[in-house]
């Protein structure tokens, strides 16, 4: 009976373990997607093809969005079109990167211009890094309860109730 209390702990333990390092690798990266959006806006503008300015993120992105945009420059070297490489992206970085992808393959295939759109999908990026870093402040104060409860409630009875309750007991043995 011990051993499989032991093995179901060993499991949940691992599914929750895995779950955290997920989830820390989402926020990771929809904390560095709009620098990277930024970056290829500012490539576009310095007048790079959308596959030079891919080359330069696959070099200078942030690490946790860097692995995509060097697929996609290794797909295409493989001899697949630019717009079927860029589908590389939302499979490497989940659906935050599907719009990209999508605007640089409408523009790879119709010829649309990309400076204005890619703008407005990096001021979408940056608005919902914003409501990220909000949720995470709005749970700060329900994480750091228990904390305050554990230390700062027994230091509280210690230095203050304990020596009134002494003080007390001292002046009933007095006048007893």
């Amino acid at each position: 009976m011990m051993i499989v209390l032991v093995v179901m702990l060993s499991i949940v333990g691992l599914v929750r373990r895995r779950r955290s390092l997920r989830d820390r690798r989402r926020r990771t990266i929809a904390e560095d997607w709009p620098d990277a959006v930024d970056l290829l806006l500012a490539a576009l503008r310095a007048g790079h093809t959308p596959i030079l300015a891919i080359e330069l993120l696959a070099r200078h992105a942030p690490l946790s969005v860097r692995g995509a945009f060097e697929a996609v420059i290794a797909v295409v070297d493989e001899g697949r079109r630019f717009g079927l490489a860029l589908e590389e992206i939302p499979r490497t970085l989940g659906d935050i990167a599907r719009p990209l992808a999508e605007i640089l393959a409408d523009g790879d295939r119709l010829g649309v211009p990309l400076d204005q759109i890619t703008f407005h999908l990096g001021i979408a990026a940056r608005h919902h890094r914003r409501r990220l870093a909000e949720s995470s402040a709005r749970r700060l104060p329900v994480q750091l309860a228990v904390p305050l409860v554990a230390c700062t409630l027994p230091s509280f009875v210690v230095l203050v109730i304990v020596p009134v309750i002494a003080a007390t007991l001292r002046h009933i043995r007095i006048t007893t």
